[in-house]
C-alpha cells in the first residue's frame, strides 16, 4: 500500500480539515481496513463544538470497509472481507486511535465477534456504516424490560432516536410515540415503526396526548391522575425533556436514556423515588447486540437508508460537519472515504 492517506483531522473546536497522512504500517498483530463509508455521530458533533479529544485525533466510529492487509499473526480474517468495527474496544475514531474519516484505518490486535465483525456483500456500505449506531439502539431496547402491551415514548428523532424507533419495531412492540420538533424526522419515525407522533411546537399538550390514546392511572402520592405511559427512552439531550419525561411516566415506569447532554441538569429525583421509576443509562452495547444489528440489516427486516438525508466525499467533510450540526437541514450525513 503506497498511496497516502486522506484523513479528516481534528484541529480544534468547529475546525475539521483534510489532510494527507502516511498510510498506517502493518504490525504483526494488525489489520487494514480500506474504508468504504462513515457516518457522523452525535459524538462527533459534541467534540466538533467542545473539543473533548487532542487536536491531530482523526474521528469517525461508524465506518465500515473492507480488509486490504493482515499481520502474520491474525487468526480469523481473510484479506477481502468486509467488516464494521467496534470503537469502544481500541478507541477507534474516539480520540485513542484513528478513526473512518480516512481512506485507511488500521486495527490493532484484531478479535472477530469482539472489536471486528464480518459483514456480507449485500449489505451495502451505507447499511454497514449505520451498524454501530443501530447497535446503539438495540442495545437500549434489549436492557429495558419491556411488555408487548406498554406505550413506549421516543424523545428526539435525531440518529439514536430513529434507530430506536427500528429496534423497538423489530421486536414487535406497537405503541411507539414519537416526538421531535422536525417534521421531517417524525416522518422517518413513522415510517420506521412510530404509531403516533407529536410535536411539541405545534401539537399541544402531551400529556392530554397520552392520555387520549393509552387512558390514565393513579399516582402513588396522591397527587391525582397520570397518563398511562410506561416507558420513555430519551435520544433528546435536552435538559427540559429529561425532567418532562421524569414528570410523564406512570409509576413504575422504565426511562432509558441514550443521549448525551452538553451541560449539566437540574433535577428533583423525588419523580424517581414516589413512582418507583426504573432510570438506566445505555451507551455501550454487546457483542450480541451488534451481531443482532448485522443480522436485522441482513435480513431486511430493518432498513435504515430513508435517514441518510446526506452524502459527501472526504474531501468535503468540513462541509459535511456544517451540515449534520444543522439539525434543521440534516438527519444522518454520510462520508464516502473512496
Amino acid at each position: 500500500m503506497k498511496d497516502l492517506n486522506p484523513s479528516g483531522v481534528f484541529k480544534g473546536v468547529h475546525d475539521i480539515q483534510v489532510e494527507e497522512r502516511q498510510s498506517p504500517g502493518l504490525d504483526s498483530n494488525s489489520i487494514i481496513i480500506q474504508v468504504e463509508k462513515a457516518g457522523i455521530c452525535g459524538t462527533d458533533l459534541h467534540i466538533y463544538h467542545e473539543g473533548l479529544v487532542p487536536p491531530g485525533s482523526v474521528l469517525g466510529h461508524e465506518f465500515c470497509g473492507g480488509i486490504i492487509e493482515i499481520g502474520n499473526e491474525v487468526k480469523g480474517f481473510k484479506k477481502g472481507e468486509r467488516v464494521v468495527v467496534n470503537p469502544m474496544i481500541n478507541g477507534t475514531g474516539l480520540g485513542l486511535s484513528p478513526g473512518g474519516f480516512a481512506r485507511y484505518v488500521k486495527i490493532e490486535n484484531p478479535v472477530k465477534n469482539s472489536n471486528i465483525f464480518t459483514i456480507p456483500d449485500s449489505i451495502t456500505s451505507e447499511k454497514g456504516a449505520l451498524i454501530e449506531p443501530f447497535s446503539v439502539g438495540l442495545a437500549g431496547v434489549n436492557i429495558t424490560k419491556l411488555e408487548k402491551e406498554d406505550s413506549i415514548l421516543v424523545a428526539g428523532c435525531g440518529t439514536i432516536g430513529l434507530v430506536t424507533i427500528a429496534a423497538l419495531k423489530s421486536k414487535g412492540y406497537q405503541q411507539i410515540i414519537a416526538s421531535d420538533i422536525s417534521e421531517i424526522r417524525l416522518e422517518l419515525a413513522k415510517n420506521l415503526g412510530a404509531k403516533f407522533l407529536f410535536n411539541p411546537s405545534k401539537n399541544g399538550d402531551l400529556a392530554e396526548m397520552i392520555a387520549k390514546n393509552f387512558g390514565e392511572v393513579d399516582s402513588l402520592n396522591y397527587s391525582g391522575k397520570l397518563p398511562k405511559l410506561n416507558a420513555v427512552f430519551e435520544c433528546s439531550g435536552v435538559g427540559p425533556v429529561f425532567r418532562q419525561m421524569l414528570d410523564l411516566l406512570a409509576p413504575d415506569g422504565k426511562m432509558t436514556v441514550l443521549a448525551i447532554y452538553g451541560k449539566e441538569l437540574e433535577m428533583d429525583p423525588n419523580s424517581i423515588v414516589y413512582k418507583r421509576i426504573n432510570l438506566k443509562g445505555s451507551l455501550f452495547y454487546t457483542s450480541e447486540d451488534f451481531l443482532e444489528a448485522i443480522e436485522l440489516t441482513q435480513s431486511g427486516k430493518v432498513d435504515l437508508t430513508p435517514i441518510i438525508s446526506h452524502q459527501f466525499p472526504l474531501e468535503d467533510l468540513p462541509k459535511a460537519f456544517e451540515i449534520q450540526a444543522d439539525s434543521s437541514k440534516s438527519v444522518k450525513v454520510i462520508v464516502a472515504s473512496n
